[in-house]
This record gives C-alpha cells, sequence and structure tokens, in this order.
C-alpha cells in the first residue's frame, strides 16, 4: 500500500516539473538590416544575433576639394566690332558659392522739394555701377567637365542726354548653367542692350588648381 502511494507521489512530482518546463520563456533570435549616415555621405548595412547586439560595415564619399581659377573675358560689341573688353579672374572651391565685385559709385543730381515752401533744391545721390559675377563650380568624381551657374550683372552710366544734366544709367544680367572644359574657353552667354543695340559676349576658361 505505501508503495502505491510512493508511486503516486512521484508521478505527480514529474507532472508538474513538465508544466513548468512548458512555461519557461525561449531566448529570442533577432536580426535585421539597417542604415546611418556618418560624416560622409554613406549607407550601412548591418546584422545581429541576440538582444541588442550586431555588426555593421558602411562605405562613405568624400566631398570633392577641388579649386579653379576662372577667367572672365567681357566683350562690348557694336555690330562685328568689339568697342570694349574686360578681363576678371576668380579662384573657386567646388560646391562654395562665390562672388566679385568691381565698380565705383557714380554721383547724380536730384531734386528735394523743400517743406519751407522756397522751391525744390538740389542734392547728389549716388549709385553703384561695374560688374557683378556671382557663381558656383561642382564637379562630379572622374568627370574632368565642371558645371558652372553663374550671374552676372554689368551696369554702365551713360552720358546725360540733351536738356539733362543727369546720366543715363544702363544695366544687363545674364544668368546662365554651363559645363565647362578644362583650358579652353567657353561662351557663356550673349546679351543684347535694347538701348544702344550693344551686344555682350561672355566667355570663361576654368583651369584646375593643384
Amino acid at each position: 500500500m505505501n508503495t502505491g502511494k510512493g508511486i503516486l507521489i512521484a508521478f505527480f512530482f514529474m507532472l508538474a516539473a513538465a508544466a513548468q518546463a512548458q512555461q519557461k520563456p525561449t531566448p529570442p533570435v533577432v536580426s535585421g538590416t539597417g542604415s546611418g549616415i556618418g560624416s560622409g555621405i554613406g549607407q550601412g548595412v548591418g546584422s545581429g544575433v541576440g538582444p541588442g547586439t550586431g555588426q555593421g560595415r558602411g562605405m562613405g564619399q568624400e566631398a570633392d576639394a577641388s579649386f579653379y581659377r576662372l577667367d572672365f573675358v567681357i566683350r562690348e560689341m557694336d555690330g562685328e566690332k568689339p568697342i570694349d573688353t574686360r578681363h576678371y579672374s576668380l579662384w573657386v572651391q567646388s560646391g562654395v558659392f562665390q562672388n566679385m565685385t568691381a565698380g565705383s559709385e557714380v554721383p547724380y543730381p536730384a531734386a528735394v522739394f523743400s517743406t519751407t515752401g522756397s522751391g525744390p533744391t538740389k542734392s547728389i545721390n549716388y549709385r553703384s555701377v561695374g560688374v557683378s559675377i556671382e557663381c558656383t563650380i561642382s564637379t562630379k568624381e572622374g568627370d574632368d567637365s565642371p558645371r558652372l551657374v553663374l550671374t552676372l550683372n554689368i551696369s554702365d552710366a551713360l552720358p546725360p542726354e540733351k536738356g539733362t544734366d543727369s546720366p543715363a544709367f544702363r544695366k544687363v544680367t545674364l544668368n546662365a548653367r554651363a559645363m565647362l572644359n578644362l583650358g579652353k574657353s567657353t561662351m557663356i552667354g550673349s546679351v543684347e542692350d535694347p538701348g544702344s543695340r550693344h551686344r555682350f559676349l561672355v566667355d570663361v576658361t576654368a583651369t584646375k588648381l593643384k
């Protein structure tokens, strides 16, 4: 009789151990992919096993830090005859906005009405004239043809017209995008002044600096 009770007790202990084993969680296995951005431009792919652990590998591409000298030639044409030629040089870094201004302040009279009723009085105002160049050079790895984005403003003070003592001001603007050939002159654009019918031809030569 005691032997039968011992067998029943042992059987109950076995059932309890089996139930506890079924409730014990199994450690998870985790794997995944990810992407990241570091100090340059790059992408990474990684995989890991276990909670919160992993290994990754990435590749980056450094920004191009090339330097160039841009030589600008601006020709003013009357028909086929050149009447003025201007030369400007600008040292630029790829991907960086650059600008240059060369000119002067031109005085011109302006009438100012007095509040005392004594009639208008004359004063002198000033206006900036000259050449303004704004540009950006961009390059691609393995490509020897830099891309140029250019804004060019040309302004002048013309002699006063008959019967006036104020000069006439002229301004032309050129916005252009072009691909340059290193060491060769490239025509960027042609602008015609509607007042004088003169044309402005703009050429640029890019030289890569070491």
